[in-house]
């Protein structure tokens, strides 16, 4: 048998070496905690970030759909400026190009455009483009038909992001 040493003494080591270990056992577990919270946070914080990107370019495209859409004769450069403001690349070029001969037709044919509805959906979108898919239902007069009459339009958008904002970079009418 060994001789056991009196309790006081056992008592006296453990607790001494207590401290020692807690602080290792608090340090190890706070470092795999950090290492958890950094591997779990970051990809959390990304989905977030891509969720925040893709819904301001939906807002972005569904908003240059509904100015693109609506006109009124009586005040058409108003409107040009509102679907520049939210273009870029070559839809900007073409449509700033075409402004001339748009103008001319739409105060020739004495044509308001409203948008009742429209509803969009996010087809896809990363870090620097999406694609926005907008369905618009507007109440349209001219000239030929005072009474205005509901036209239906859907639209698809490409757009890129241009430092803080989205601006659409191709417009199409789909079927």
């Amino acid at each position: 048998m060994t001789p056991s040493l009196p309790a006081r003494a056992r008592v006296a080591r453990v607790s001494s070496a207590s401290p020692k270990v807690i602080a290792a056992l608090a340090v190890a577990v706070l470092l795999v905690a950090a290492l958890v919270g950094f591997t779990q946070g970051r990809g959390y914080f990304t989905e977030r970030d891509r969720d925040q990107s893709g819904a301001a370019a939906l807002a972005a495209g569904r908003q240059l759909a509904v100015n693109f859409i609506t006109m009124d004769y009586r005040r058409f450069d108003d409107y040009g400026k509102q679907v520049l403001a939210g273009a870029g690349g070559t839809f900007r070029s073409d449509y700033q190009s075409k402004l001339t001969d748009l103008r001319k037709v739409v105060v020739d044919n004495k044509t308001v455009s409203s948008v009742k509805t429209a509803e969009a959906a996010l087809v896809s979108s990363d870090a620097d483009s999406a694609r926005v898919i907008v369905g618009v239902v507007a109440p349209t007069a001219n000239a030929a038909t005072p009474q205005a009459v509901d036209k239906t339009y859907r639209l698809r958008l490409d757009l890129e992001r241009s430092g803080d904002s989205w601006k659409v970079i191709n417009l199409d009418f789909v079927g």
